[in-house]
């Protein structure tokens, strides 16, 4: 439910910051084909997120999350970029998938136990 959730509010705030962007910075009004391929981008970050999820777990704050993010972005992004190329897309998937995909961790399952008592 928590991953449903994440997956609707990214595609929420991507939705909005296009239209958004539409009406500010000219970007062309989105049509179903542009918001399609917002949400396929989110869903390939979100699938490539909890995959690097369950083969490297997050690790505590320090080096190791700087190393994970180097060894998760380039795949990341190569396959958004392969995305734009399949797809003839006119969004930032090669930025949408990486961002989604190292933000997805973080709503996946917890491996501290949860306190018994008030701390």
């Amino acid at each position: 439910m928590k991953l449903l959730r994440f997956y609707l509010g990214s595609l929420s705030a991507l939705f909005a910051f296009y239209l958004l962007g539409h009406y500010l910075l000219g970007f062309p009004f989105p049509t179903p084909q542009i918001l399609l391929q917002i949400a396929l981008g989110v869903a390939l970050g979100l699938g490539l997120g909890l995959l690097y999820h369950r083969i490297w777990p997050l690790p505590p704050p320090g080096l190791g999350r700087v190393v994970r993010l180097f060894v998760l972005l380039p795949p990341a992004f190569v396959l958004g970029a392969g995305l734009v190329v399949l797809f003839q897309a006119q969004v930032a998937l090669p930025y949408i998938v990486p961002l989604i995909a190292w933000l997805t961790p973080d709503h996946g399952p917890k491996d501290h136990p949860t306190p018994k008592g008030p701390a």
